[in-house]
């Protein structure tokens, strides 16, 4: 008999546990700049590019995502900064999810962080990270100056969408 092993929703296809399935994906970029000098779920993050499980919710305010499945996911992400030179701005994935009683306000599980340079820096962060169904993930920032992200990077010659997140399932 035959097998229908296409997939049935957009994404990329993975082997788990010997059986083919589409990887969960959140692909995500910013529809305008958003401003913060806290911690806090990065507003604006909420122009869709893939969302294939519809796990994420982006608002002008906030944002976060489930995932379906225990595993490891790829994350990518990329922001331009505006910020107080001197400063050091920390942007990842925080798991929001309390761990009584040593993190009861969630951490952080991927981040890059460095002394800002120049008032206007770009931040990439690539790594694979476990993360767990039942658990609620937001993409972050935090700083200790007024931190403003970017979403274009523009100059005298055009501009075009700079901060772009991305999770993606990958066993």
């Amino acid at each position: 008999s035959s097998t229908n092993v296409v997939p049935g929703s957009n994404g990329s296809v993975i082997a788990v546990n010997g059986q083919l399935v589409v990887a969960q994906e959140i692909n995500v970029q910013m529809s305008a700049d958003f401003t913060t000098s806290t911690l806090v779920s990065i507003g604006n993050l909420d122009n869709e590019i893939l969302d294939n499980e519809s796990r994420y919710t982006g608002t002008s305010t906030s944002n976060s995502f489930t995932v379906s499945a225990d595993g490891l996911y790829q994350v990518i992400i990329n922001t331009q900064l505006a910020t107080t030179v001197g400063t050091s701005p920390v942007v990842g994935i925080w798991d929001n999810t309390p761990d009584l009683p040593t993190n009861p306000n969630g951490q952080w599980i991927a981040r890059v962080n460095d002394k800002a340079a120049t008032d206007l820096q770009t931040y990439t962060l690539i790594s694979a990270v476990q993360m767990y169904a039942g658990r609620t993930y937001s993409f972050r920032v935090s700083n200790t100056a007024s931190t403003t992200i970017k979403a274009e990077s523009s100059g005298s010659t055009g501009s075009g969408p700079i901060t772009q997140m991305t999770v993606k399932r990958l066993k």
